[in-house]
């Protein structure tokens, strides 16, 4: 039986209850009440605060949209106004001098547009002739605005004033003024104006809610006209930190109180065409108001939460507290070695614990034999495990962390050559410096974890390297405190060099030392998982060589090999340490970039630096040869989110380069996996043959001039002429030939057939203009204007007679490039026209940095004249907008005598349609315009 005395037990029992601080079951349950309401309430308040945050920035996103919608509606009062005034200004009773019709026609105007201003007729001093607010004949001052006058007749532009007071009207007034052309001088000047509180429609029709005010202001940030009161503040400034913010930038968001004593957060855009800016005020009052009652309702809640929780708590805690209180005598009778006697009770935990406590002495006395009857066996098993160690090179180590002793068995002597010393003088000497830095990060983090293993490196007494496998785990006191460190140590430097020789030789390409396949992948992976994890965007890049076949085949493999050496230490070269580059096989490799930035563009950097790279000559020996890469590039996440697919996606960007010329590199993109194994690849074939064997051809559709009906110029359009039965839609054509890398010899084949078609014309007394439609490539093509020049005075072609059209949409997408092209092609003497205009939504801004000839209205405006009022609008506005610029504007696609008559009464200069001819062959053109009287053509070219 197992004796305890009376006197260890107290002092076990002193020692226990001066170690553990107590605290009452009550106490306990209160903090875990705490412990499970706080974190809630907590994450309440923080939702809530990311609530209120995250509707604020809405709420300015929404308010800077509005602003930007009013500005826009703003925008289209100021152009509708501006094309009735250009109208006006080109009447043919101004040319005659006859202002009383004049007069007449200016008012009927104002009525059938329903403008509620008035058109006044000025000279340069602001003299007034007409003004439709008052009888024609009556005497009138001067115009209240002359400078807008003065500017208007010396720019020769239109010009969209700053608010104004009216001497005729007595009242504050905005308005556009245009120049009145008369023998192609600025002599007068048309200004039609606005009273402001009629722009208040515009301001209304957002339905704001109430207390907030939308405000018009012109260029020197005066107030034009507000939502409320507009009478009031019309031509003042407002406070000054709105008019700073207001002149200084286009767009933003600006707090600040209002001249009527309001704080607000004001939201504001500067508009494109009247250059006005638009702004929209919140009062704080409520935003705050919205914030206080979140606030208000989330405080209640919590409040019932915790009395709630409280009182639970306590009525738990009473139940608890009495089931454990009656385990107190069976406790005391145990550590007397009295008979022991457990009570039912009311709570299942303390009924355990009292059965516990019962079973407790006889399995004491249970376990003090067993231990005496292993202790003899463990120590025989103790030798033989000391044997063990000698022969598997393996040891036991014990670190006590208080006084730093390190203990070791003799077999790690073995494997050093020398005695273990303290720990902090292995650095450098036992171990190496960094397997030194690794073992204490991992000592230092052992009382926090569960132990460590590690591979290290450690130096033998000889100088050798010796790899060891080190485990190890923490010792703690009664306290929970880490005492002690105790481990094992086996020597494994026979398969580290084992596994290191197997991985170079698998992992690695014999030829070039770059990664391999496998590797690829396993890195590659790696790194995606890593970009992942971190949100990061990296890019793939897929490489093959151009030209590399035709150097194995006539210089041997082994000047191929060299090659393909020298390729792989440029291409390492092109990146940083953290990329990785491999070689799939063959002439293909691959450059994995594990941070490239939100925009792409450091992966396009790095592919243009190998293409730089790659291309420059290679001298092996003797021979000077030279090759190219075509690269396929694919991101992470953006494409695919393992290797394989990114190596597929880029292989098939890569394929793309290869159809485009090659030598460059290409991003890809969902369409190329729908056009794969399409009737593509056909059509393809067909273009190909085409241009070897003749089957290609031109059709030219007339252009007219819509007034006086000559025929001045006319289009040339590719056709496929192989197989008549097999016809193919003209707009599939020019896409095949970009994605096969046939339009650098396509477009050229259309300049020079055209050329030659036009020197026909001429020797049959035929001078028309012929016009030249040019792809996105073709555009994107180094030296392209230099090239169609250099074709067109080959021919013997004037270059005043050839016409470039570029589609709105290829300008844009480089817009700087392309004024430079533009301008080289201006320089050559030839014109330039803007294709398919109002489909690529160029500002006003952009189309003034043009340098053009002629403005084409998309064919789908033109087409829907008769039935939709939105085409007719921004046909106006193109036609009034082209005139405004000096350009001539060209109706496409005219198919009716009702969209030819609309075109010509709102000045539209030329057409081109079905209405007058389809696309004809070059001596087809020249019989249907000699037998066609209201065809002849000008004299000189358009």
């Amino acid at each position: 039986m197992l004796t305890i005395s009376a006197g260890a037990l107290d002092t076990a029992v002193e020692e226990a209850e001066s170690s553990v601080r107590e605290r009452s079951v009550r106490t306990l349950l209160f903090w875990l009440v705490l412990a499970c309401l706080v974190p809630g309430i907590m994450g309440a308040v923080g939702f809530f605060v990311y609530e209120y945050r995250s509707g604020r920035t809405q709420l300015e996103k929404d308010t800077i949209q509005t602003a930007r919608a009013l500005a826009q509606a703003v925008d289209n009062r100021v152009l509708q106004l501006e094309a009735l005034a250009q109208g006006l200004a080109t009447s043919r009773f101004l040319q005659a001098g006859d202002l009383a019709q004049f007069h007449m026609q200016a008012r009927r105007a104002l009525e059938q547009t329903k403008f509620p201003g008035s058109v006044v007729l000025t000279d340069r001093s602001g003299q007034q002739f007409v003004n439709t607010a008052r009888p024609f004949g009556q005497a009138l001052p001067v115009h209240g605005n002359p400078e807008a006058i003065r500017l208007v007749l010396d720019t020769r532009r239109p010009l969209v004033s700053n608010v104004f007071f009216s001497t005729l009207l007595q009242r504050q007034l905005v308005a556009v003024v245009v120049p009145v052309f008369i023998e192609n001088r600025a002599v007068l000047a048309l200004t039609i104006t606005l009273p402001p509180e009629s722009l208040k429609d515009i301001l209304e029709s957002q339905g704001l809610p109430d207390g907030w005010v939308a405000t018009i202001l012109d260029r020197t940030a005066s107030i034009v006209a507000r939502s409320r009161e507009t009478e009031r503040y019309v031509g003042q400034k407002p406070a000054a930190a709105f008019h700073q913010r207001f002149l200084s930038s286009e767009e933003g968001i600006v707090e600040g109180v209002m001249k009527d004593g309001v704080a607000v957060l004001a939201a504001y855009t500067r508009s494109a065409a009247s250059n006005w800016t638009v702004a929209l005020s919140i009062p704080q009052s409520y935003l705050g108001g919205q914030f206080a009652r979140r606030l208000s309702a989330m405080a209640l809640g919590i409040a019932c939460l915790f009395a709630i929780g409280l009182a639970l708590a306590r009525w738990v805690s009473l139940r608890i507290a009495a089931s454990f209180q009656s385990l107190i005598g069976p406790a005391n009778a145990l550590g007397a070695g009295r008979r022991v006697d457990i009570p039912l009770l009311g709570v299942k935990e303390a009924n355990e614990v009292g059965k516990a406590i019962g079973l407790a002495a006889g399995l004491l006395t249970r376990r003090n034999r067993s231990l005496q009857e292993s202790n003899a066996h463990l120590l025989e098993k103790e030798r033989e495990l000391e044997e063990a160690h000698h022969l598997a090179r393996f040891g036991t180590w014990n670190w006590d962390l208080e006084n730093g002793e390190f203990k070791t068995s003799d077999s790690l002597h073995d494997i050093f050559g020398r005695d273990v010393p303290a720990f902090s003088e292995q650095r450098g000497t036992l171990l190496t410096l960094d397997s030194w830095d690794r073992a204490k990060a991992a000592v230092d983090e052992a009382s926090k974890t569960d132990g460590f293993d590690l591979e290290l490196q450690a130096i033998h007494s000889t100088g050798a390297t010796v790899w060891v496998h080190c485990k190890g785990k923490p010792v703690r006191n009664g306290k929970g405190t880490v005492v002690a460190l105790r481990g094992t140590m086996q020597d494994i430097t026979q398969r580290k060099v084992a596994e290191q020789c197997f991985r170079e030789a698998a992992l690695h390409d014999t030829l070039t030392g770059l990664p391999n396949r496998a590797l690829i992948f396993e890195n590659g992976g790696r790194l995606l998982a890593g970009a992942v994890r971190g949100d990061i965007r990296g890019a793939l890049l897929f490489v093959d060589l151009d030209r590399f076949k035709p150097i194995n085949d006539l210089h041997g493999h082994e000047v191929g090999d060299r090659v393909l050496q020298e390729v792989a230490s440029r291409l390492k070269s092109c990146t940083r340490r953290e990329d990785l580059v491999g070689r799939l096989g063959g002439d293909e490799f691959v450059v994995i970039l594990a941070r490239i930035g939100e925009d792409c563009h450091r992966a396009a950097v790095v592919a243009q630096h190998i293409v730089d790279r790659i291309s420059r000559p290679y001298l092996i020996d003797s021979l000077e040869l030279s090759l190219s890469p075509s690269i396929g590039i694919s991101c992470f996440p953006d494409h695919a989110t393992d290797v394989n697919t990114l190596i597929r996606t880029a292989d098939l960007a890569m394929y793309r380069v290869k159809q485009s010329g090659r030598a460059a590199y290409q991003f890809y993109s969902k369409e190329f996996e729908q056009q794969a194994g399409t009737p593509t690849c056909t059509l393809t074939s067909r273009l190909e043959r085409a241009l070897d064997n003749h089957g290609l051809k031109l059709l030219y559709q007339p252009i007219v001039d819509i007034r006086s009906g000559l025929l001045i110029g006319a289009e040339a359009l590719l056709r496929l002429a192989d197989d008549p039965e097999q016809q193919v839609a003209p707009d599939s054509l020019i896409p095949v030939a970009e994605s096969a890398g046939l339009m650098e010899g396509l477009g050229e084949w259309i300049a020079r057939e055209a050329c030659r078609q036009h020197q026909k014309w001429l020797k049959d007394g035929l001078r028309v203009t012929i016009a030249i439609n040019v792809s996105p490539q073709q555009f994107r093509q180094r030296h392209f204007a230099e090239r169609v020049g250099c074709i067109v005075s080959q021919s013997g072609v004037d270059p005043a007679c050839v016409q470039l059209e570029i589609a709105e949409s290829t300008v844009l997408e480089n817009f700087d490039d392309a004024i430079k092209v533009l301008g080289r092609i201006k320089s050559l003497g030839m014109k330039v026209a803007l294709d398919d205009f109002g489909t690529g939504y160029s500002s006003l801004s952009t189309l003034t940095s043009l340098p053009l000839d002629k403005l084409k209205v998309d064919r789908s405006f033109v087409r829907r004249l008769e039935s939709d009022a939105p085409s007719r609008a921004v046909t106006d506005a193109i036609i009034a907008l082209g005139h405004t610029l000096h350009l001539e504007v060209v109706g496409e696609g005219i198919e009716s005598e009702s969209a030819l008559r609309y075109l010509e009464k709102h000045g539209c200069n030329q057409g081109q349609g079905f209405l007058f001819s389809p696309p004809l062959a070059g001596q087809d053109l020249t019989t249907w315009h000699a037998g066609n009287g209201h065809a002849k053509h000008a004299a000189e070219p358009a």
